[in-house]
């Protein structure tokens, strides 16, 4: 399969576009810094004096109930919401909302190709399919399940190189054998010198991974 994520480097491949894909450059430098990191909804605590650093090839989970602040604080690291405190990010993004596709009308070609066209990548090439989607690019997403949605957005991570992959609840309508080729992507995304943060609820997917466990204020 012609998929640079289950290939452990050394060498390059080719990956989603048709293109070559190299290690990252930043692999020795953090990708992530967060200082004293305080988030607010109106004058309720959502995350409360988050201090931590994400090293290159480093995976962050993020635990906790619901409402303890896992998604705020992504949202806060990609820019979207405000936060006090010091959040430095020292790599581009992919930002990946827990939200369900929509059940529309839109193939998943047709999604995948806005979504490129989005990020200012290349023309892309369909050779990689981690997901093994090719079988459904042209129905449209009203026709699929909620875990094939899922499986067509989760290959928006192939449609542009980021280095700091922000990942809000990717499990969610998984089977195993799309949770193992995340598990997969991911590995070899930090293989390259990439690092992951990752809201969860299973943590048993991930290993060799720090945590930070989240709290609902009280």
């Amino acid at each position: 399969m012609n998929f640079y994520g289950f290939s452990h480097l050394p060498k390059a491949r080719k990956g989603f576009l048709n293109r070559t894909l190299s290690p990252i450059t930043l692999f020795m430098a953090d990708l992530l810094t967060l200082t004293g990191v305080t988030i607010t909804r109106g004058r309720k605590p959502l995350a409360s004096d988050i201090t931590c650093t994400l090293p290159a090839a480093g995976l962050l989970l993020l635990t906790g109930p619901n409402g303890s602040g896992k998604t705020s604080l992504l949202r806060a690291v990609a820019g979207l919401l405000d936060a006090q405190g010091s959040i430095t990010r020292h790599a581009n993004i992919h930002w990946l909302a827990a939200q369900p596709l929509s059940p529309s009308l839109e193939t998943p070609r047709q999604y995948l190709t806005y979504q490129a066209a989005l990020m200012g990548a290349g023309k892309l090439s369909w050779s990689a399919d981690p997901f093994a989607i090719a079988r459904v690019l042209d129905t449209p997403l009203n026709k699929l399940s909620t875990g094939w949605r899922q499986r067509v957005k989760l290959s928006r991570l192939l449609c542009a190189e980021r280095t700091l992959w922000l990942l809000d609840e990717p499990t969610d309508g998984l089977d195993a054998g799309a949770v193992q080729a995340l598990q997969a992507l991911v590995k070899t995304h930090r293989d390259r010198g990439g690092g992951a943060i990752i809201a969860t609820h299973d943590p048993q997917f991930w290993t060799d991974a720090q945590t930070l466990e989240m709290v609902v204020p009280a």
